[in-house]
């Protein structure tokens, strides 16, 4: 675990100092006058904070401990009750997400403004692409928080973000917002011309920038999000190959989190240190943030704002499902990557231990933005839409081949691969949830803006693929995506006080509801830009 605690270090230090190795102009701007200058510079192209708590705390994947918890950190709970988020020296924050993922944007502008002062020659083109893929990358990350989500119908009139295309060199510039729709032309433009020109060979440390495979996860990502489901496919394709068994070696070695001298013992952090390692292949980008995370999702500190025993018993890891259809299996011995479960009087969470704290500074951690086990779900929603739903199941097999442990617990034994027949008929049996308190299910009503066919196949393999990301992902944020783009109503359920085991709907976030889209930051506010509905 030294190794990764160094390179950690490394990274964080590049990231800090590039600027030094640059050459600074009495205007506090740098002069970037050579194509190594441009490489190091480059090194700042990547948001050095993670929108995760934004998202997962706005989405169905937290529910409220009760009043016997008395303190969580207050974004938690303004994110969690969809209420004015205020600004707060934390760096999951709207202000820092925002400054951050500029920051990151200029960055990369002013690396492309170098390489054409440069003559944009052929030694320069690996530069110029991942500049292109990060500046769309941060674009996109900032858009799917304080835009709505692609809507063919409406994306046209929806407002977005500004679109940074050139460094910013004026002091207190006024920017207008761009629609939702422009900012995907853009996006998708600059993708089109940076993807090609990836070359893995021009980095030192590939698992630090969009190298081919990450750049083509991303691609995948926002093609989904786009609607263009052949364009996802075939990105998915650039980065797992369409051969299964190279796909399956692809993805994470679920098996090895059970591995004693691989992960060290079960304490919080030791699991972390290991998903994120950038030497597994399934890490495809690995980002070193600034990051308060651990303090959300913690085994030593009650949290009343959390995924709980609620959620993982009804709706997630604990629920019945097509690999444990009795729910007889307990969750430890469901998943080779046992999450954290801590129960006290007061609360109890259950969590993925994803995100490593450093001794010495426990506001740094790395975030792990794209995996090959998420691009496979990418490709089998994808190919879902496009109605492939017998290599759409085999996608998902394959996923749950190497997440799921079959193992047989007090005579019953679990399985990791279904039949469509089987998707179809475990979801046809299952109550749509209700906003009830006693109606929860993790089959939810879907409303999206794009059409799902009425063949009584599609609808349930959406549910299941929802259900696999849902898990996969548990932790991330990628959740709140998926709410935002199939517009599932999201109920907050409260835990009693008096009763542990009972809970009560404390909040309904219907479809179409404006509070899906975060409001803009108060200093941008302030600074003139058109706020979000309200």
């Amino acid at each position: 675990m030294k190794r990764l605690y160094y390179i950690f270090s490394a990274a964080f230090l590049a990231l800090t100092s590039c600027n030094k190795l640059l050459d600074e102009l009495p205007d506090n701007q740098v002069r970037v006058d050579s194509p190594e200058k441009v490489k190091k510079l480059l090194v700042n192209a990547y948001p050095q904070v993670s929108a995760s708590i934004l998202n997962e705390f706005s989405s169905d994947n937290i529910g409220d401990g009760g009043d016997l918890v008395k303190f969580d950190p207050p974004l938690a709970v303004e994110i969690a009750n969809w209420e004015p988020i205020n600004e707060y020296s934390d760096y999951e924050g709207l202000k820092y997400v925002w400054q951050y993922h500029y920051d990151a944007i200029n960055h990369a502008n002013t690396a492309l403004e170098a390489i054409d002062k440069l003559g944009n020659t052929a030694e320069l083109q690996p530069a110029r692409g991942e500049a292109l893929v990060a500046r769309a990358y941060g674009h996109f990350e900032l858009v799917n928080l304080f835009g709505k989500p692609y809507n063919p119908s409406t994306s046209a009139s929806d407002p977005g973000i500004p679109y940074m295309l050139a460094p910013e060199t004026e002091l207190n510039k006024k920017y207008e917002r761009t629609s939702v729709a422009k900012i995907y032309q853009q996006i998708d433009a600059d993708l089109q011309e940076g993807l090609p020109l990836i070359n893995d060979s021009y980095y030192d440390m590939p698992k630090y920038h969009f190298n081919k495979r990450a750049a083509y996860a991303f691609a995948a990502r926002f093609y989904l999000y786009y609607q263009q489901w052949q364009k996802a496919l075939d990105a998915a394709n650039e980065v797992l190959t369409t051969n299964d068994r190279t796909t399956k070696n692809l993805l994470r070695n679920w098996k090895d989190f059970r591995d004693v001298s691989k992960v060290g013992s079960t304490k919080q952090g030791n699991r972390a240190l290991y998903y994120t390692r950038d030497d597994i292949q399934a890490n495809l980008l690995v980002l070193p943030v600034y990051s308060n995370i651990t303090n959300y999702f913690s085994e030593d500190y009650s949290r009343r704002y959390t995924h709980n025993s609620r959620i993982s018993n009804q709706e997630t890891l604990a629920a019945p499902n097509l690999w444990d259809t009795q729910g007889k299996a307990i969750i430890n011995e469901r998943y080779w990557f046992m999450p954290i479960k801590t129960e006290s009087n007061d609360a109890n969470t259950i969590f993925f231990d994803k995100w490593p704290a450093f001794s010495g500074d426990y506001s740094r951690s790395i975030m792990i933005p794209f995996t090959t086990d998420e691009t496979l779900l990418v490709r089998a929603e994808a190919k879902i839409h496009l109605k492939q739903y017998e290599s759409a199941v085999n996608d998902l097999n394959l996923w749950t081949s190497k997440f799921i442990q079959v193992k047989e617990v007090a005579g019953y034994t679990n399985k990791n691969q279904v039949t469509q027949d089987e998707i179809v008929a475990f979801y046809n049996g299952i109550n749509y949830s209700q906003a009830t308190d006693d109606g929860a299910t993790q089959k939810k009503h879907l409303n999206p803006s794009f059409t799902i066919e009425a063949d009584g196949i599609q609808e349930p393999l959406l549910h299941y693929l929802l259900e696999c990301r849902r898990v996969l992902t548990l932790g991330d944020g990628l959740r709140w995506q998926d709410i935002r783009r199939y517009n599932i109503e999201v109920v907050r359920y409260k835990t009693d006080e008096n009763n542990r085991n009972q809970f009560s709907v404390k909040a309904v976030l219907p479809p179409d509801d404006p509070r899906r889209t975060l409001q803009l930051p108060t200093m941008v506010l302030q600074a003139g830009m058109t706020p979000n509905p309200r």
